[in-house]
């Protein structure tokens, strides 16, 4: 699946190129992600699991009413960061699996990674993680611990919007921890 180099609507204020390879589809926007390029990219005849998250804005946090979210980044570091996480997935994840049995190799094939970022209303996804694995178990496994190492590691910073005109900037772990 051949991409364009920039995300297809024109408004996106996108800088960055997408980074895409055989292997691994990410890229950063400011309009709504799509859900199917992201499952057609990962499927291939080789999986027999596809793994899809969605991160979605929802309209509460604790006992405040969220009306949106808002994303910034610091978009060259983030892709980058996002590639780094993401080749580290396919060496963690790619091995003998023991619970299949002893010969079955365990393979994530693909894996593709949009995060949005400025505003993201209530019920829209902020981030896309889609896997596709020779088997659930390690394509389950692998999404969970990308979307950990995404939100501790990624240079992308998210402020809650309340229904009282406040906001409150979400803290994530330091991005400068090298991979």
């Amino acid at each position: 699946m051949n991409l364009p180099q920039y995300p297809t609507n024109t408004t996106d204020i996108l800088l960055q190129p997408n980074l895409q390879n055989d292997k691994t589809l990410i890229y950063l926007t400011t309009n709504e992600i799509n859900q199917k390029q992201l499952l057609d990219f990962v499927k291939t005849p080789k999986a027999g699991s596809v793994i899809y998250f969605g991160g979605i804005t929802r309209d509460n946090f604790k006992d405040k009413k969220v009306e949106s979210l808002s994303y910034e980044a610091h978009s060259k570091l983030a892709l980058k960061t996002l590639s780094n996480i993401a080749n580290l997935a396919f060496e963690k994840f790619t091995d003998l699996n023991p619970e299949i049995d002893d010969l079955t190799p365990a393979y994530i094939h693909k894996i593709a990674i949009v995060h949005r970022l400025g505003l993201v209303p209530i019920s829209e996804e902020s981030i896309i993680i889609t896997v596709s694995s020779s088997h659930r178990s390690e394509g389950w496994k692998c999404g969970e611990w990308l979307l950990e190492q995404i939100k501790k590691l990624v240079e992308i910073w998210k402020i809650e919007n309340y229904n009282d005109d406040k906001s409150t900037w979400k803290v994530n772990e330091t991005s400068n921890v090298p991979l």
